[in-house]
């Protein structure tokens, strides 16, 4: 049996909601509703004690419901809270996109920043990058931090080798960190960016073997984060590797 998580209350409740509901704009993230009067605040991690304000989020109780009965996804509910204060960053996350051309992979239909690789080129992902710069002053990509964390897999068929495919050329290379690590990369060529202009860059994640790739066990969700002046980092929506959904747990289902 799960082990009940220990409630505990916002402090400052009432300037924190007013503080959530000025990042919302007083109008309900998923939907038109505008009675703010009876919005909720919701834990996106669903842990009731921790009341960092990245982790709340202010909607209104219909929305509440869907999340609980997850009509509405607990991923969907962190992008929304990460779009939300993004607009608001010097930084700003536009999307992210798989360069289909140079790489094997293409995207999962109906599945938000997930790919799967499924093509015989290189299985190393190029991923494309989007972003404004809404500061007033010129900014410099300095490094790149990314985090991984492999998905559980189900029983899979033979194994397959893949075969060993030359890599194209690309702007940065950022080496697959171990499971749950987060490594950093300084960049040597820096990238820079004027004031309030769109920008758009390449990545490609590599590692020692393209078997770590391999869609028969290679599923993975990725974190990254973007550093800017040597001095603040933007951090962008989870991206997954050969799964549609995030999960912690393999999903079991019953016998007919």
């Amino acid at each position: 049996m799960s082990k009940k998580k220990r409630r505990i209350p916002i402090p400052q409740k009432s300037k924190i909601k007013a503080e959530l509901q000025k990042e919302i704009g007083s109008i309900c993230p998923f939907c038109p509703n505008e009675d703010v009067g009876v919005f909720q605040i919701h834990h996106i991690d669903e842990d009731p004690s921790n009341n960092e304000f990245i982790n709340l989020l202010l909607l209104c109780p219909t929305c509440h419901s869907k999340i609980t009965k997850e009509d509405i996804s607990k991923q969907d509910v962190i992008d929304k809270k990460l779009n939300l204060t993004n607009r608001e960053s010097k930084v700003q996350f536009i999307s992210v996109s798989i360069d289909e051309e140079n790489c094997g992979w293409t995207p999962i239909r109906e599945a938000k920043n997930a790919f799967k690789a499924e093509k015989l080129k290189s299985l190393f992902p190029i991923f494309n990058f989007s972003l404004i710069n809404n500061s007033n002053k010129t900014l410099l990509l300095t490094s790149v931090r990314i985090k991984t964390k492999r998905l559980p897999i189900g029983l899979s068929g033979p194994h397959n080798p893949l075969p060993n495919i030359l890599r194209p050329s690309i702007t940065y290379k950022i080496k697959m960190p171990l499971q749950g690590k987060t490594e950093e990369t300084i960049l040597k060529d820096e990238l820079e960016v004027p004031t309030t202009r769109a920008f758009k860059f390449k990545i490609e994640l590599y590692d020692e073997s393209m078997e770590t790739f391999n869609p028969q066990f290679g599923k993975f969700a990725l974190f990254f984060e973007f550093g800017f002046n040597n001095e603040f980092y933007s951090e962008i929506p989870m991206i997954l590797l050969n799964s549609s959904e995030y999960y912690e747990e393999l999903k079991h289902y019953g016998l007919a």
